[in-house]
Order: C-alpha cells, then sequence, then structure tokens
C-alpha cells in the first residue's frame, strides 16, 4: 500500500485542482461543462498523468534491476577480497578493496533495500578485515611508505564522504553508516604509519617469527602503552647508514655482556659483577667479545645478507627500547644487526626500519632487566 500510495498520489491532486479550477470559472460564470471535464481533466490530466506514472515507474524498475545487478557484482568481488586481506595483502590491495567499496556507494539509493544491505553489509566486513589487519600485522606497519598510508588515509576519507552522500537519499544506508561504516573510517584515518598498535607489536614478537627473548614485562608495558596519556608509545623510526658509517650504529646497545677485567673475555650475564654491554659495532671490530656459537650464527646472517648486497641496501628490522638519544637497547634482532655492521664496515649501505618502546625508560622497576645498565649515565 505504501508503494502504491508513494507512486500515485499525483493521481489524487488532479481532481482537486481541477474542481478548485472549476469553482473559480463558476465564480466568474464560465463553469466546465461535462465535456470539458472529460477533455480537460480526465483525458488532458489523468491520462496523462497516469502514462507519465507508468513509464517513470517502469523506469525505476529498470534502474532498481540495474543497480542490483551492478552491486551483486561488487558483492561477488568485495566477498572474494576478504579472505585475501585476512591473510596477506599489499598497501596496493587494500587500498584497491576501498576504492571498490566507495564504487557502489553511488548506486545505493537506486537498488532494492534487500540489496543495499547485503552491500553494506559486505563492506562493514571488508573494512573490519582491513582495521584488523593494520592491528595486528606489523609488516605492513615496516613496508608501507609515507606516502602508501597517506593514499590509504585519502581513500578512506573519500569512501566515508560517499557514504554520507548516499545516506541523504537512503534510511538504510544512513542507518549503516552511522553504526558502521563512520566510525570504521574513523578509525582507519588513525591510523599513521609512524604509531604502531601495541597488538601488533606484542603479537609479532610473541607469537609471530620473530620473538624477543629478553625477560619484558609485557603486562606492565601494555597498561603503559594504554594509558590515556599517551606518554608510552611503539614508533616505527627508519634509518638509513651509508656504507663504512659505523658511527651511525653507535647508539646501539646489544643485550649481550663481557667482563673487559676477565682474562678470558668471555660473555658474562647481565647481572654478574663487572657486566658492560657489548655494541653491536664492537663486535663487528672485535670478534672475540661473543661467544663462539654466536659469533658463528652472526657469520651465517652476514653470509645470508652479502648474497643480497649485490642488489642494492639491506633492510632490517628490529624491535628496540629508547632509553636516550644516544642509547639504543636493542630488543630483537641482535644478530643480524651484528651481521649487518660487519657488512656496513666493508663498504654496504643498510637502511634500518625500528619498531622502538618511547618513553618507558624512566618507568621504576625497570621493564626490562637489562635497562639497569643504560640507566645510570653513559655507556661505552
Amino acid at each position: 500500500m505504501r508503494s502504491f500510495v508513494s507512486s500515485y498520489w499525483p493521481l489524487a491532486i488532479v481532481p482537486v485542482v481541477a474542481a478548485a479550477l472549476d469553482a473559480v470559472l463558476a465564480w466568474r460564470g464560465q463553469a466546465w461543462s461535462l465535456a470539458d471535464w472529460a477533455s480537460s481533466v480526465v483525458l488532458g490530466a489523468l491520462v496523462t498523468v497516469t502514462v507519465g506514472i507508468l513509464l517513470a515507474r517502469r523506469q525505476s524498475l529498470i534502474q532498481e534491476a540495474l543497480a542490483d545487478l551492478e552491486l551483486v557484482e561488487k558483492v561477488a568481488v568485495l566477498s572474494a577480497q576478504v579472505p585475501h586481506l585476512h591473510s596477506r595483502s599489499s598497501s596496493g590491495e587494500i587500498v584497491r578493496a576501498c576504492y571498490d567499496a566507495r564504487a557502489g556507494m553511488a548506486l545505493l539509493p537506486l537498488a532494492r533495500s534487500t540489496m543495499q544491505t547485503e552491500y553494506l553489509e559486505t563492506v562493514g566486513a571488508v573494512l573490519d578485515e582491513i582495521e584488523r589487519r593494520l592491528a595486528t600485522s606489523l609488516d605492513l606497519h615496516a613496508t608501507w611508505t609515507a606516502d602508501e598510508w597517506d593514499r590509504f588515509r585519502d581513500v578512506v576519507t573519500r569512501l566515508a564522504e560517499a557514504a554520507q552522500a548516499a545516506a541523504r537519499r537512503s534510511a538504510i544506508v544512513r542507518a549503516h553508516r552511522t553504526a558502521t561504516i563512520a566510525p570504521a573510517a574513523r578509525r582507519l584515518a588513525a591510523f599513521t604509519g609512524t604509531r604502531v598498535p601495541f597488538d601488533a607489536f606484542r603479537h609479532h614478537y610473541t607469537r609471530g617469527r620473530d620473538r624477543i627473548r629478553v625477560r619484558l614485562d609485557w603486562d606492565r608495558l601494555a597498561g603503559l602503552v594504554g594509558a590515556h596519556d599517551g606518554g608510552v608509545r611503539i614508533e616505527r623510526v627508519q634509518t638509513a647508514i651509508e656504507p663504512c658509517d659505523l658511527a651511525a650504529l653507535a647508539p646501539y646497545r646489544s643485550p649481550w655482556y663481557h667482563d673487559p677485567a676477565s682474562p678470558s673475555r668471555a660473555e658474562v650475564d647481565h647481572d654478574a659483577p663487572g657486566a658492560h654491554p657489548i655494541r653491536h659495532e664492537q663486535a663487528a671490530h672485535d670478534r672475540t667479545l661473543v661467544e663462539p656459537a654466536r659469533d658463528a650464527r652472526i657469520t651465517a646472517v652476514e653470509t645470508w645478507y652479502s648474497t643480497r648486497a649485490i642488489s642494492g641496501s639491506i633492510h632490517l628490522t628490529l624491535a628496540t627500547w629508547a632509553v636516550a638519544s644516544d642509547r639504543i637497547l636493542v630488543l630483537d634482532g641482535n644478530h643480524r644487526l651484528a651481521a649487518v655492521a660487519r657488512l656496513v664496515g666493508d663498504g654496504c649501505p643498510a637502511t634500518i626500519t625500528e619498531f622502538r618502546v618511547v618513553g618507558a625508560a624512566a618507568v621504576h622497576p625497570p621493564l626490562v632487566p637489562d635497562l639497569a645498565h643504560h640507566l645510570t649515565g653513559p655507556t661505552s
């Protein structure tokens, strides 16, 4: 009934307008005859309006069918992208998914309500999967460039604007935009590429292929990172190391220790009397500072990197802790950094990407026992 009334309500207005006009003409002594009513109202108005309504209705049905067809195709494309986004996805693939989601927004007000709901639910699933990937995958934060982050935020913003435009003509879009699309777009646009989600950092270094093996108090760190003041955070820092520039590696400290006063110069535990942190550049100059098994592992990594240094700069990713501007404790990637230090000394350039814990150096007691060697002043 609602559909009938919304389509044919102009027919009810025609007799009312005709009666009003007839009343005016009758007041002036020129009332319509039955022939005038038949020709002007019935044939001239009602029939013309009815035909126009029927043609418009038919055109509307055609538009609805075409819109449904286009949206079905887009739902199929987006649905196929969800499992791919779950497992692996580059910046280009994620941006493409956002563009595909945006492409159907203009068609939504023309489609059936059930098709609108299906499409919007699929878009919501895609946005949820992208957000999950960005929140849990450290690889994306390690590989995306600043330009790629800017492009991603731009397409997400434009997707939200397209949903807002469609919401003006559809109550269904309006409801979904308020409940899912707009909040998801705001959360996605908040990813900057420089500040890294703690969950992604923790997941990667506790359950991923890399593991932080120093004794880090993860629960306390989670509470500090989650605090509203934002003083403790995980940042992505990238540093280019020129060939032979071992001085650029001077701030990096390993969780390996030796006793300079010991005749054997063997490695010792961090809490041993006389324990002194070993810098990676020191390990590159003097291989006797580390135990033979560790040196063999560093040599193996060096060999692996050297086969790739032919094509250009060496790239490695580290987990670090900012003690001070001149003191960076390496939590994970120490063997790799020591190997790269040797190659840099031999004339190879390198690029270091760090996921650096910032703002927690002054926390007491220290969240990492090794920090005790770096918080009291400069170390050599």
